[in-house]
């Protein structure tokens, strides 16, 4: 994926379609009916996890950092728990989504364009960096991560979410079924498949990285990182291809969330800067 730019492919992406439009319910982006639906279904069912993970509730009075706050459902909990939250973002369509979103629910916060392998920010800038689901769509996850380190205060935070190699969604649904049994391969590369993997309206195609819990482990470490948390979590029946998921849809979703600790599709880190 080297031949193309990855980030204007991730501007014109996110840009058409913002992460989460799939759950609008039919709303126009940037109502508060849109916000209002995605945030409810990411929190009943795709990321019901994320505040366990994550404890949005004790970074009151901290100077938080989010790497690429899309529409800003993030946003939201750390303002509403009290953060002093900076966002950034490389789409200038979210910039204006993240603060009318914000705006709607009575918040106000630093929102600026920016690129993640080149934070303009002063070093030891913030008490808190976080990225949902961000840094495996950049050319240079090692860049972002270095970057990440050097705006944190000492003994900073770093939350993390990257996408999972060994998941039930990617290994199986992407690589087996479709990749492999369904012939995808004598259509389009495995590097071109997992760049289909994001919905979207538009037709680019951006970078989609999958990293294993021990790649993971790795490039934090190697980051100048220490690891407090290391798991992996979200797996729902939709993760599974299409004939397997309806054979199992009478497993209940509490059975898969324990399979998702080991298979799920995030990879999920709290890291201190070292």
């Amino acid at each position: 994926m080297s031949s193309y730019d990855g980030k204007e492919a991730a501007r014109q992406v996110w840009g058409a379609s913002p992460a989460g439009w799939v759950y609008s319910e039919g709303a126009a982006i940037g109502t508060r009916e849109y916000f209002e639906n995605v945030i409810r279904k990411r929190s009943t069912y795709e990321l019901p996890w994320l505040a366990e993970v994550f404890p949005f509730d004790k970074t009151r009075g901290k100077k938080v950092l989010e790497v690429g706050c899309g529409a800003g459902y993030d946003a939201y909990e750390f303002c509403r728990n009290g953060a002093n939250y900076t966002g950034v973002d490389i789409t200038p369509e979210n910039i204006e989504r993240t603060k009318k979103h914000l705006s709607l629910v009575g918040f106000d916060a630093d929102i600026r364009l920016g690129d993640a392998e080149h934070l303009d920010f002063p070093d030891e800038s913030f008490d808190l960096a976080f990225s949902n689901g961000v840094l495996h769509h950049i050319p240079d996850i090692r860049k972002g991560f270095d970057e990440i380190h050097r705006i944190l205060k000492p003994r900073g935070e770093f939350w993390l979410t990257l996408y999972h190699k060994n998941s039930v969604f990617y290994r199986l649904s992407i690589c087996l079924w479709t990749h492999i049994l369904r012939g995808g391969f004598l259509k389009l590369s495995l590097d071109e498949r997992r760049s289909l993997i994001e919905y979207t309206a538009s037709d680019a195609r951006p970078i989609v990285n999958v990293y294993s819990k021990g790649e993971v482990q790795t490039l934090v470490q190697q980051a100048r990182f220490s690891i407090e948390f290391l798991g992996c979590r979200k797996l729902v029946h939709e993760d599974f291809p299409g004939t397997i998921a309806r054979l199992i849809r009478p497993v209940p979703q509490k059975w898969l969330d324990r399979l998702g600790r080991v298979l799920g599709w995030y990879v999920v880190v709290r890291a201190r800067k070292s």
